[in-house]
């Protein structure tokens, strides 16, 4: 299978990335000369997932290893990073995994979910990508293919590419890979650690409550709160700081009253009024409330971001509204 960079749109929900793939796919793509694939031995060069973002025509082609945040699931296989903000930068790379091995994921397109193997090793722009289809490689998917919708944290070796990039407003951004032509790409070469999910008191999936229902038969939905790794809109460094205030003590109340966490959610919001909230689903690291208002239905879930544990200072992860939507019901 052979790659290059397609023209397409970004994702929907950021207006900002759809103009900026607009404008890539208005240019016309170049012939690639086929290149040749990694010498043996190359040693990977090490950097950070905020390195990549900074400077990613830099880091183009380049065979690299990094450890951050791999998220997997509809329309959604990208690595991420949550305190990572880079300003002016619309910036986000997607996932694939070299050699023949697809990674089961829909998106458009054509998407990965017809075949389980490829019948060539992946070639992208020229460059063909290898894969060490090891103990822990086949570990690391058997956990994705069980968890529908996931966050790992893990340590991977594999080749970067930027994709194309544009600047508009002020503003760069990159993309060309991945769905909607979203990204840049990074092809998996060797996963060399990946963090088991043991832990029952954290919240694994990547979607943050973004797929829980309106709560009535809804004519119109309006996103108020996403909290999410995979945007650069200051949501995932709001969280750290959230996280932060419970582990001074400061809101120590974070930690164990679900209810107060999306109450307090709701005031940038509604201001003082108080809302009456009703508990429809509740779980160890997950609970969703209702409020209705009137003849709207607004959605609170709060949950326990497991990527949080990693910026917590006590060990324990604070509950967070992490998507506040409001429905007009009809």
């Amino acid at each position: 299978m052979s790659i290059t960079m397609p023209s397409g749109v970004a994702k929907m929900n950021r207006l900002l990335k759809l103009l900026f793939a607009l404008f890539i796919g208005t240019f016309p793509l170049a012939a690639q000369s086929a290149k040749p694939s990694a010498a043996a031995g190359e040693e990977p060069r090490k950097v950070t997932y905020c390195e990549l973002a900074t400077a990613p025509g830099a880091y183009n082609h380049e065979l690299v290893r990094l450890t951050a945040f791999v998220t997997h699931g509809f329309e959604d296989f990208s690595l991420v990073e949550p305190n990572c903000a880079i300003p002016n930068q619309n910036f986000s790379i997607w996932v694939m995994y070299g050699g023949k091995v697809e990674s089961n994921t829909a998106y458009c397109c054509p998407g990965e979910t017809g075949r389980t193997a490829r019948t060539e090793s992946l070639m992208v722009e020229g460059v063909q990508i290898p894969l060490t289809s090891d103990v822990v490689f086949r570990q690391f998917t058997n956990l994705l293919s069980k968890e529908r919708d996931t966050t790992v944290r893990v340590a991977v070796a594999g080749r970067f590419f930027s994709g194309g990039k544009e600047t508009l407003k002020g503003s760069t951004g990159w993309g060309g890979f991945g769905h909607l032509g979203c990204c840049s790409l990074f092809v998996i070469q060797r996963v060399e650690a990946f963090e088991p999910h043991t832990r029952r008191d954290v919240d694994y999936s990547a979607e943050a409550g973004s797929y829980e229902k309106e709560g009535c038969s809804s004519s119109s939905v309006q996103d108020l709160r996403h909290v999410s790794m995979s945007f650069s809109d200051g949501t995932a460094e709001q969280a750290i700081a959230e996280q932060a205030m419970a582990d001074s003590g400061a809101q120590a109340w974070a930690f164990n009253d679900p209810e107060r966490v999306a109450v307090e959610s709701l005031t940038s919001f509604y201001g003082n009024r108080v809302p009456v909230l009703r508990n429809v689903k509740k779980a160890s690291a997950r609970q969703v409330f209702q409020w209705k208002d009137g003849k709207k239905s607004v959605v609170i879930v709060v949950t326990k971001p497991y990527w949080l544990s990693f910026y917590s200072k006590s060990g324990s992860v604070a509950w967070v509204s992490t998507t506040i939507k409001e429905a007009d019901c009809e």
